[in-house]
């Protein structure tokens, strides 16, 4: 049965995610577009470095020239972000993008992208579910198509948002690691001076996931390291995207990781103190409470969302938001289109350090000495239940967890302990792979390792 999750279809290559059926599920979009009156307008195509997404991608577009739609596909692999922005710029009727983002090797999907410039909302989804037929009745018609290069148009987008002489002129020892993934390339078209490393294509991503995690990062975090002492003169980060770079984190110079909670506050600041920006924050419920705390001391409205980059799309969209994020690394920013761009983040955390002269954990440290130190971890459980672990845990109600007394429940998207010391446990399946997710924000590195491990218990003893 093909469904789609958080953010597109997403299905084990040659098993469920087969030529055939990318053909079934581009047919119904068109006959979604076709009913909204959009199909005047075209539609794009583009995809990512993964194992036969260019041939997945012709699939769809031969069939899309084959319904008599002006047909767009990219002559290259191309972040996410690329194809929505291509999307909007272009005011084009939709887009497809063939991608799995950070999943696994042996994983790929299908997003759509709106008129808007960002992923589809779901009762857009819904409705192309719906239209999903047995058989194709549009008949391919690949001599239809015409490629397109759309880097230059991108490129110039967000060169516009940040201050790359700056950047330049800084005197940083910049790192950049896509993950093998579709980034590769980008920050140099850019006329940056940065080191790539796993800039070359590879289907099987080193034997990892394309996710920018620590237990992904191990290689990258021993580069950096000596990266720093081979330039002692200079400030030194890492910046890293996922699968299809639209997801960010950051090592800094001494390995220390910057995860996606630490990434969002600091270009919070940003935007706020550097910047002189204003704008509602939109935060999804599984982000560090330290977003909270900047927001106070900012004055700023802070709203929060489930969690899925949809939900934030739909805010960006109704006005004057200066920044959304969620837990996974996707940030979009104000000016821009509704959509996350790992680098276009990644820029501007180097238009942070070439602003202050400091590190990214100087700065980071700075904030939390202010406002409290927090921490995070993630623990992903692979199982098929994980709906229903969930909704029997929403059945409890404790008073206290792991020894930390309950202040709030919360099942606004999963099920959500808040503590009296603002720590908090959130259990929620996944929406794109049989997961089980486990969130944790603690005070001090070993509550986090406390109240993980005992999540993780408790649901592996029911």
């Amino acid at each position: 049965m093909i469904k789609f999750g958080t953010d597109g279809w997403r299905a084990r290559i040659a098993e469920e995610f087969t030529f055939e059926n990318v053909g079934l599920v581009t047919q119904a979009l068109i006959d979604f577009i076709k009913t909204r009156g959009l199909a005047d307008k075209g539609i794009a195509i583009g995809y990512d470095n993964r194992f036969q997404s260019e041939d997945f991608a012709r699939t769809a577009a031969a069939l899309c020239a084959g319904a008599e739609l002006k047909t767009f596909l990219t002559a290259h692999a191309i972040p996410s972000q690329v194809l929505s922005y291509t999307v909007n710029n272009l005011d084009l009727g939709a887009g497809i993008m063939i991608t799995a983002s950070h999943n696994p090797p042996e994983w790929n999907g299908f997003k759509i992208k709106e008129n808007f410039g960002g992923s589809a909302f779901p009762e857009t989804t819904q409705a192309v579910e719906k239209n999903v037929k047995s058989t194709l009745h549009f008949v391919p018609a690949p001599e239809n198509i015409k490629l397109i290069d759309p880097d230059q148009a991108y490129v110039s987008k967000i060169t516009s948002i940040v201050d790359l002489p700056l950047i330049k002129s800084a005197n940083l020892n910049i790192v950049f690691d896509p993950m093998h993934g579709s980034g590769a390339g980008y920050y140099r078209k850019l006329g940056l001076p940065v080191t790539e490393i796993r800039g070359n294509r590879d289907p099987l991503f080193s034997g990892v996931n394309p996710e920018p995690l620590p237990v992904n990062l191990e290689e990258s975090i021993s580069f950096i390291q000596e990266s720093a002492l081979e330039h002692p003169g200079q400030l030194t980060v890492c910046i890293v995207v996922d699968g299809d770079a639209d997801r960010i984190a950051a090592i800094d110079g001494t390995g220390r990781f910057i995860n996606t909670h630490n990434i969002f506050c600091l270009l919070l600041r940003h935007l706020v103190t550097n910047r002189k920006l204003t704008g509602k924050v939109i935060k999804t419920f599984n982000l560090s409470n330290l977003i909270d705390k900047l927001c106070q001391e900012y004055g700023l409205e802070l709203a929060v969302t489930p969690i899925g980059f949809k939900h934030i799309a739909k805010e960006i969209l109704a006005g004057d938001v200066l920044l959304g994020g969620e837990e996974s690394g996707g940030m979009a920013v104000k000016g821009y289109i509704p959509e996350r761009d790992g680098l276009l983040a990644g820029l501007l955390l180097l238009e942070l350090m070439a602003t202050e002269r400091k590190t990214l954990a100087q700065i980071l440290d700075a904030m939390m000495a202010q406002h409290g130190y927090f921490y995070y971890d993630r623990l992903d459980l692979h199982t098929e239940k994980g709906p229903a672990i969930v909704s029997q845990l929403a059945k409890a109600a404790p008073q206290e967890f792991a020894g930390f007394k309950v202040k709030k429940i919360e099942t606004l998207d999963g099920f959500k302990l808040n503590f009296a010391d603002e720590s908090w446990i959130l259990f929620r399946a996944s929406g794109t792979e049989p997961l089980l997710r486990i969130y944790v924000e603690g005070r001090t590195p070993e509550a986090v390792k406390l109240i993980l491990g005992a999540g993780e218990n408790l649901v592996r003893l029911g």
